[in-house]
């Protein structure tokens, strides 16, 4: 196996766990301000544990379909990879992400898929970056599909709602409008590989220093991926796995709906997805605690959902969004010989 690329400056990684903690810890003073415990409490008691079972199930499904869209993506080495080993590295991974800073699992996740599946690490690297792109492509599809979705009528919703819902679908619509055509751009730029180069460094140009270098490291590893393969096939397989992941999520989102008998349109759900995805990136503490929860809590009362029944959503979407998988990882982590103190030194030992 490769050796992994070197870890950061040590200072960089503390400003960044320090940075984390405040916002997480912040946020969960905020969100924890004023609880009425009582009745927040019985709010998460008459959760229909049924719809909150399936739920669980659904999110944890996503992490089968993005080991079957892996397999897809490292199609092009050569050498079959199992969507069972596949699995055990998002899961890994993720487990990592949960419980260590600084995004461990990141690396994590190609280290136990680069032992299981024989690819150099360098190569299961570059479709990492690859995973990326397409999960911006089906956080551009799931913004679609919530424009698509929202009530068409205003007289079909509370007043409350009528304005959110017209912005939604007015600016939503744009964006994802925007975001699709920079989509199709960025792919049919990548595929044209090298002589499109000088193109794209032409329109990264136009950002800061620091955003262009960022964009053209996206463009290369896509780039670098791409030219490993000839198969339009497997890049519509994995374009259209990418957008079955977001659905997966919306509609585990929905389900919780049911569970709280919350009404509110599928399009909620979608939005709710796409407001999760933004919250995740920010830094924070290992775990996802507070930004998380305080990120949920505001959507739902945008939807017009009362404050303590948002954070009684919140606290058990949190629940079942990272706890199952988080014991599920844990189990293959043990099963691969791992351990999370092994997982932790790996940016700079693993090999």
């Amino acid at each position: 196996m490769e050796p992994a690329p070197p870890s950061p400056p040590r200072s960089r990684g503390l400003i960044g766990l320090v940075l984390g903690l405040l916002v997480s810890g912040g946020a969960l003073a905020f969100f924890l301000r004023g609880v009425d415990w009582p009745m927040l409490w019985e709010e998460m008691r008459r959760a229909d544990p049924r719809w909150v079972l399936l739920a669980s199930g659904i999110l944890l499904l996503e992490f089968v379909i993005r080991a079957v869209r892996w397999q897809v993506l490292l199609r092009p080495l050569g050498r079959a990879a199992s969507v069972k080993d596949l699995f055990a590295a998002q899961v890994i991974g993720a487990a990592a992400n949960i419980l260590l800073p600084l995004r461990a699992g990141e690396v994590a996740k190609p280290m136990v898929a680069s032992r299981r599946t024989g690819h150099p690490f360098t190569a299961v690297v570059a479709t990492a970056v690859m995973e990326r792109v397409y999960d911006l492509l089906g956080m551009v599809c799931i913004l679609v599909l919530m424009v698509l979705v929202l009530p068409g009528g205003d007289e079909a919703l509370p007043e409350s709602e009528r304005e959110l819902v017209q912005n939604l679908k007015l600016y939503g619509g744009a964006f994802g409008l925007i975001a699709s055509l920079a989509m199709a751009t960025f792919f049919t730029l990548a595929t044209r590989k090298i002589a499109a180069r000088a193109t794209f460094a032409r329109i990264a140009s136009l950002g800061p220093p620091p955003l262009r270098d960022r964009v053209l490291q996206l463009f290369d590893g896509f780039v670098a991926g791409l030219s490993n393969t000839r198969d339009p096939k497997g890049l519509l397989q994995a374009g259209l796995l990418s957008v079955g992941m977001w659905v997966n999520g919306a509609v585990a989102i929905a389900c919780l709906f049911r569970a709280f008998d919350m009404a509110l349109p599928f399009g909620a759900a979608c939005f709710t997805s796409v407001a999760i995805a933004l919250t995740v990136a920010l830094p924070q503490a290992p775990g996802f605690v507070g930004v998380f929860h305080v990120a949920i809590e505001k959507t739902l009362v945008l939807w017009g959902q009362p404050v303590v029944a948002a954070k009684s959503f919140a606290i058990v979407f949190w629940a079942v969004s990272f706890l199952p998988v988080l014991g599920v990882g844990l189990l293959a982590m043990w099963r691969e010989g791992l351990s999370l103190g092994a997982i932790r030194r790996s940016p700079s030992s693993a090999g």
